[in-house]
C-alpha cells in the first residue's frame, strides 16, 4: 500500500534540442483525477519555463541590437521568438489548458494553478498533445520497462534509432 497520495511530476525544459533543466519531485497538493495532477504539472512545468524564455527573449533582442547580420553567417534573424511549445499527454488537461471557460468537473482547480493562461492567450506557449510512447517525462515518474526506458532516454540525449 502507498504511504501516500501525491502524484508524481516529472518534466523536461530543453533548448536546441538539448535538456537543461528537468524535475522529479512529488506535488504538493492531492489531486482529485489524473487531469487535475496533469494540469499541476504543466503549471509547474511553466513556472521554471517563463523565467527561461524571458532570459532567452533578452539574449535575442540583445544580439539583434548589438552584432551585425554578417556575424552569424547568413542565418535568418528576426525580431520575435516564436511560441514556446510544451507537450503534454493527457487530452483533458490540453482542453482546460486552452480553453477560456471552466468546466463543471475542473472548476475546483485552484486559481494558483492558472498562472500560465495569459501567455497561452497572447501566443508565447502552445500546449499541444504528445504521444505517450513519445513522452520524455515519463522518465521521472513511471517504472518502464528497460525498452521503453532506454528508448526515451536516447530520444532525450538526441539519438536516433529505428
Amino acid at each position: 500500500m502507498r504511504d501516500n497520495v501525491l502524484s508524481q511530476t516529472g518534466y523536461i525544459i530543453t533548448f536546441c534540442g538539448c535538456p537543461i533543466h528537468w524535475v522529479n519531485k512529488l506535488q504538493s497538493e492531492v489531486a482529485l483525477s489524473t487531469t487535475e495532477s496533469e494540469y499541476l504539472a504543466l503549471s509547474m512545468a511553466t513556472r521554471d519555463l517563463l523565467p527561461l524564455r524571458r532570459l532567452l527573449q533578452e539574449l535575442h533582442h540583445h544580439s539583434l541590437t548589438k552584432f551585425p547580420d554578417d556575424v552569424f553567417l547568413n542565418t535568418t534573424r528576426t525580431h520575435t521568438i516564436s511560441a514556446t511549445t510544451v507537450y503534454e499527454d493527457n487530452e483533458a488537461c490540453i482542453v482546460l489548458a486552452n480553453s477560456n471557460a471552466a468546466k463543471p468537473r475542473t472548476k475546483h482547480i485552484a486559481i494558483k494553478w492558472h498562472h500560465f493562461k495569459d501567455q497561452i492567450q497572447n501566443g508565447f506557449i502552445k500546449v499541444v498533445k504528445v504521444d505517450t510512447n513519445y513522452n520524455w517525462a515519463d522518465l521521472l515518474t513511471k517504472p518502464l520497462t528497460r525498452y521503453k526506458s532506454d528508448s526515451l532516454r536516447k530520444m532525450v540525449m538526441g539519438c536516433r534509432f529505428s
